[in-house]
């Protein structure tokens, strides 16, 4: 009897000391995942691929905080193998490093119009290409989804007619050196006295077929030739992003290329050389000959899924009217964005906008911030319809479209990638298990990879998708 109440003694006590360790001592038993190299790897995805079903919100809150804190616990650390010891006694260990980047995390419900998970979320960071976010929201917000990349064709020159002596003649019989006229004819020849003006509007799909267009609307004057130039705008350094940008950007190519197809279809020149720049707009004018517009939409779609550079800088030069150029500058490009985020509800000292691109580490952002923004954009139909389709799907197409597959956030995530040398982001929309909407941004900052950051965005968008 008494060593029966021994044992039950003992089996309380244990009972006791089990029920008293601290949860976080609990979770804190995991295993480290491995250290990515440097470069583009993909890190493999380890998840458990069950969703939860949630129907109190409050515990789904808990829960998703709780667990996006287990993410950031796990992948703030990774095992390294180094070399212990010298010469014989050398031997390789495996030890545990804690990475050195930053993150910044804000989550926000769209549905219930509040913040549900912030880590970091005020501290600035360098946005990378989720710098084309606030772009793609000021161009949608400002000249809309029917705005147009225009380029417009002028012509100030004059149809003439030259009448001119054509000869016909055929060798003489028994001396090919020397030739016999046996016909004079007069020939109306026509020509173009005066300059083709091309007046672009930083059109970044212009292409072959553009320039055969044009050129054939030019060779509908029926003439003969062009005794002129053919001329392009070139703005000045300082009203763009940087030299790369302006390059190689197709309106900067487009008069070379258009003089160089109307000359292999037979319009002739009277220089070697006949196109060139002018550095104002206002000295292209003259007769209008046509127009290309190429829809915002169309370049919205490229610009954010390829996350293509050139698009996102020449989306940046088309808010302010290019038409006027006293009302134009890339400073006053620049102050439509910052004027889209002050209506957004944004504060001066939470960004540093330096270009369109992304490409600079001069811009700088809170992940707060980007939500607010995109909190903006989804209250505004005009908007979010234009801007959610032309974001990356996970799993499906973009810059994601390798990513998050085989998980709930695959075909959920929509986001705006962004890497540049140390940094990797992601900022966008999930849908909940509980169908609540989110806004997201996830900002890391001083990574060794970008496959390091991307491993542990997937991870936080998968958590927030189950």
């Amino acid at each position: 009897m008494i060593v029966k109440i021994k044992y039950c003694i003992s089996f309380f006590f244990f009972l006791f000391f089990v029920s008293s360790l601290p949860v976080s001592a609990q979770e804190d038993d995991f295993d480290i995942p491995e250290s990515a190299e440097d470069g583009d790897d993909v890190l493999e995805l380890d998840v458990d691929e069950v969703l939860v079903n949630w129907t109190d919100e409050e515990s789904w809150i808990r829960d998703l905080g709780a667990r996006l804190d287990s993410v950031l616990r796990h992948d703030m650390y990774a095992k390294k193998t180094v070399r212990r010891g010298k010469g014989k006694n050398a031997r390789r260990v495996t030890t545990t490093v804690k990475r050195g980047y930053k993150v910044g995390i804000n989550v926000f419900d769209l549905t219930s119009d509040s913040t549900i998970y912030s880590h970091n979320d005020h501290d600035m960071f360098i946005p990378a290409s989720n710098q084309k976010l606030f772009v793609a929201i000021a161009a949608l917000s400002t000249i809309g989804a029917d705005h147009n990349f225009f380029t417009d064709i002028y012509t100030d020159g004059e149809e003439r007619i030259d009448r001119v002596l054509q000869y016909t003649v055929e060798p003489q019989q028994g001396n090919e050196a020397a030739y016999d006229t046996i016909a004079i004819d007069t020939v109306d020849r026509h020509y173009l006295k005066g300059n083709v003006y091309v007046r672009g509007g930083f059109d970044p799909t212009l292409g072959k077929d553009a320039v055969e267009f044009v050129a054939g609307k030019l060779m509908a004057l029926d003439v003969d030739s062009i005794d002129g130039m053919v001329y392009g705008y070139e703005p000045q350094k300082s009203q763009v992003s940087g030299s790369w940008f302006w390059e190689k950007h197709p309106s900067r190519v487009f008069p070379s290329l258009l003089h160089n197809a109307m000359v292999d279809n037979g319009i002739a020149f009277s220089s070697s050389k006949a196109y060139g720049s002018l550095s104002t707009p206002t000295e292209l004018n003259g007769m209008w000959v046509t127009s290309l517009n190429t829809p915002l939409v169309e370049t919205l779609k490229r610009m954010m899924k390829n996350s293509d550079n050139y698009y996102a800088e020449s989306m940046l030069l088309n808010l302010c009217d290019l038409r006027d150029e006293n009302a134009w500058s890339y400073e006053q490009c620049k102050q439509q964005v910052r004027d889209m985020i002050k209506r957004a509800g944004g504060k001066n000292e939470e960004y540093a906008i330096f270009d369109g691109s992304g490409l600079s580490h001069s811009n700088k952002t809170t992940p707060a911030l980007v939500s607010t923004i995109l909190r903006y954009a989804y209250h505004n139909k005009d908007v979010f319809g234009p801007l959610y389709e032309s974001l990356p799907i996970a799993g499906i197409d973009g810059t994601i479209g390798s990513r998050m597959r085989g998980t709930p956030a695959y075909n959920n995530v929509r986001a705006k990638t962004g890497t540049v040398n140390g940094v990797s982001t992601l900022s966008g929309y999930v849908t909940a298990p509980n169908g609540h909407f989110l806004a997201f941004s996830i900002l890391v900052n001083s990574v060794s990879s970008s496959a390091v950051g991307r491993h542990l965005q997937d991870l936080l968008c998968i958590e927030l998708a189950r």
